[in-house]
């Protein structure tokens, strides 16, 4: 009989297996073949899409040489000082408040069977004065109230309405908020 002992049962159970520790060569290959890849795409961007790059940038600057022998030194001084008038008119507007704004919100705001005779802006108090004609009461009352749901209207007050067979003359006018002629209209 064979005497049990503690310590060769546990070398048997936990016997350690030799694994052969090889080249990783599938990770070599693929890493080799990304990195040829990375190689080829480098010198054809350097090499064949420079040049492609370098010879439409000389066919560009030769078309402009064209271009600009076509064109007079007088004509190209006006058109620089014309669009210089451009560019500061433009710096200009941009800074200044635009009651421009209430054409924009005129076409958006007016329901299309009211007609507009006559306004009158005033700037110092943001109020624009709308003569015009209406279809009808409701039509002139559906007006009203969409300039009054309109965010950009402090309040509205309609001046004077006379009733005719053509339908109804308004006056009313229209207080705009003041941010309403900081910025542009989008």
């Amino acid at each position: 009989m064979t005497e049990f002992s503690p310590q060769n049962s546990l070398r048997e159970q936990f016997v350690t297996e030799n694994i052969p520790v090889g080249f990783p060569w599938r990770l070599f290959t693929f890493s080799l073949i990304l990195f040829l890849f990375s190689i080829f795409v480098f010198f054809g961007l350097r090499f064949g899409y420079a040049s492609y790059l370098t010879n439409q940038t000389s066919a560009l600057d030769k078309k402009i040489q064209d271009l600009s022998s076509r064109v007079s030194v007088e004509d190209q001084a006006r058109f620089i000082g014309f669009y210089s008038q451009l560019a500061n008119l433009k710096k200009i507007l941009d800074r200044h408040g635009f009651p421009g704004n209430t054409f924009s919100f005129l076409e958006k705001q007016t329901v299309g069977e009211v007609f507009y005779t006559d306004a009158d802006f005033r700037a110092e108090d943001s109020k624009l004065i709308l003569k015009g004609l209406a279809v009808s009461s409701e039509v002139l009352i559906a007006q009203l109230s969409l300039f009054d749901r309109a965010p950009e209207v402090a309040n509205v007050f309609l001046n004077q309405t006379n009733v005719d067979r053509g339908g109804v003359t308004f006056t009313l006018t229209l207080d705009f908020k003041p941010d309403f002629f900081q910025k542009t209209a989008p």
